[in-house]
This record gives structure tokens, C-alpha cells and sequence, in this order.
């Protein structure tokens, strides 16, 4: 190989360079495993030795010049070509930054509320049995209160169920699996979403969020929980909403009552928000509770309800629509 003639290949290339990135084109090509001066290194092995000796010498001569070449080309593109100063003086580009959903929102602020009120936060199961659901909240088969839920059913592949499987259609069946499990007395407040069979329209959804509620001791009563709901309506809605009782049914509570609102800032109409009542006495048989003299209060109240209320929001289904308009009002 002629390596004066490869030096002057190179110095021609080096040349042609006009920006920095092509200079790693040009090392491989000269400098790498498969450029032609390495070739010439392995070629070496066969020569006597002077001979070897004397060209290893000129062709690393030749690597040497070729390898200061550019390095000193990159150090002129460098002072040359200066890279991009950053002002940090200018403003930056905002970037969109993710937030809670408005549910999240208004269930986060209903739980903090209960928590200030000595309330504990449980879960339970979104897939319940039918003894739980309706059975131990005294509802059993072909009582006219189950029309009240339309049920969405499950088919179990186990055989040894006992009791059917649903998708809860409320979260009250957690007031029976509590107590089996705690002595009173406690209050404690259970929120998850529940389901049912269902058209969906404005106001109805065929999946929503409940947060049920749950005080049990020997001295509680009805006072205690028009106080606390009403302590509650009023952080929720910051004082301005009028409340009022108004008599209902549900098997599981006796005497059972609706609590309807009404804002003060406009003509509203009253709205019911929360269904509610005294523990029916036959639950703490059913839960194996000895202890006598034992009183209550449980309630149920809808989330999406109240954050309807709270942002002025006219369609239930806009909570599931992923609807970035809508999501970003909040």
C-alpha cells in the first residue's frame, strides 16, 4: 500500500468536511477496524522483520497525523460553530399538566370532611353476594323494596356458591360486613363505586359513587346525625344551602328520612342528596351483636349528586364521557 498516496486521500476528505457530524464518517473510514491503514497492520505479520519494522513505523506515523487532523477539525468546528446559548431570561413554553377528575375532586373533600368529624375511611368489595347486598339488610327475595335496585347478576363458575353474585347495587352491605367483624362502639364512612341495570339519562348512570356512612354506640342518636349531616352540607357547599328531613323508607333503618338541599344563591328546586336513618334493630341480631341498649344512624349519599350541584353540571354521563372541553374546567 502506498501510504503517502492514503495521506493525501485523507487530507483531501478532511478538506471537504463542513460540518462537525461528518467527522466521525471520516475517522471510521481511516482510523477503523476496517479502513485501509488497519488492513496494512495486519498485512505486516508476513514481512522479515526490518522490513516490518520500518513500514509499522511509517504507517503509524501515518495514524498518528491522521488522528491529530481531526481532533484539530473538531476543535476549529467548536470555537467556529458555537453552540446555542440558552436564555434563561426568556419565558418557557407551559406545558399542560395533568389534574384530579371532578369526582375525585368532590370525594376527596367529602372524605377529609368526615375524617374532621372522627369518621374512619373502610372499603369493600364491588362484587357482592346476594346475601350481603339484600339478605342480612332484611330485603330477602320477592320483597317489593328489591324493585328499588335493578341488579346486575353474575354467574358464578363455583359451584359450591352459596348465595348469587352481583355487581353491588349500593355500598350498605359494608354496614353488615363491618359489623360482623368490630364491636361498637365507631363511625366510619365506606365510598366505591356501585352499579345498576339501568337507562342511562341526565340524572341516572348505570354506574356511580356512594359513600355510606355508619355510627353505632349506646348513646348516638338522631340529633347526632342531623348535626353531622348538616356540618357536613354546610363545609361541602360553604354555608350556602338550606336543608331540610323529610320522612322515607329503607328496610335496613327505622324511622328512615331523605335529606334534600336547596342552595341559596338562586331559586333552586329542593334536591335529595342523601338517603338515611336509624339502624333497624333486627341488623345488630343478624351481625351476632349481644350487647343491648345499642343505637345507630347509616346513610347513603350520592357523589355525583353533589358535585352536580357544587359545579352547576347538568348531564351525569359527562363523568364518563372523556370529554377534554369538559375535564378542563376543573
Amino acid at each position: 500500500m502506498d501510504l503517502e498516496k492514503l495521506k493525501q486521500e485523507f487530507e483531501k476528505d478532511l478538506s471537504l468536511i463542513k460540518e462537525k457530524k461528518d467527522l466521525e464518517n471520516i475517522r471510521i473510514k481511516y482510523l477503523g477496524r476496517k479502513s485501509d491503514l488497519s488492513l496494512f497492520f495486519e498485512s505486516l505479520k508476513n514481512l522479515p522483520v526490518e522490513e516490518k519494522k520500518e513500514k509499522a513505523k511509517k504507517a503509524q506515523s501515518l495514524r498518528e497525523f491522521i488522528f491529530e487532523s481531526i481532533r484539530k477539525k473538531e476543535t476549529l468546528f467548536k470555537e467556529t460553530h458555537k453552540e446555542e446559548i440558552l436564555d434563561i431570561s426568556q419565558p418557557g413554553i407551559l406545558k399542560e399538566t395533568g389534574h384530579f377528575h371532578p369526582l375525585t375532586l368532590v370525594l376527596n373533600e367529602i372524605i377529609e370532611v368526615f375524617q374532621k368529624l372522627g369518621f374512619e375511611v373502610v372499603e369493600g368489595p364491588e362484587i357482592e353476594t346476594e346475601y350481603y347486598n339484600f339478605d342480612a339488610l332484611r330485603i330477602p327475595k320477592e320483597h317489593p323494596a328489591r324493585d328499588m335496585w335493578d341488579t346486575l347478576w353474575l354467574k358464578s363458575k363455583v359451584k359450591s356458591q352459596k348465595s348469587k353474585l352481583l355487581l353491588r347495587t349500593h355500598t350498605s352491605p359494608m354496614q353488615i360486613r363491618y359489623m360482623e367483624t368490630h364491636q361498637p362502639p365507631f363511625r366510619i364512612i365506606v365510598p366505591g363505586k356501585t352499579f345498576r341495570h339501568e337507562a342511562t339519562d341526565l340524572s341516572h348512570d348505570i354506574q356511580f359513587h356512594q359513600v355510606e356512612g355508619l355510627m353505632v354506640s349506646k348513646d348516638t342518636s338522631f340529633s347526632n346525625f342531623k348535626s353531622i349531616v348538616e356540618d357536613f352540607l354546610k363545609v361541602i357547599f360553604k354555608n350556602e344551602v338550606n336543608i331540610r328531613f323529610r320522612p322515607s323508607y329503607f328496610p335496613f333503618v327505622t324511622p328512615g328520612v331523605e335529606v334534600d338541599i336547596k342552595l341559596k344563591s338562586k331559586e333552586n328546586k329542593w334536591l335529595e342528596v342523601m338517603g338515611a336513618g336509624m339502624v333497624h334493630p333486627q341488623l345488630y341480631e343478624i351481625v351476632g351483636y349481644k350487647e343491648k341498649g345499642l343505637q345507630g344512624f347509616a346513610f347513603g349519599l350520592g357523589v355525583e349528586r353533589i358535585a352536580m350541584i357544587k359545579y352547576k353540571i347538568n348531564d351525569i354521563r359527562l363523568f364518563t364521557s372523556s370529554d377534554i372541553r369538559f375535564l378542563k374546567q376543573f
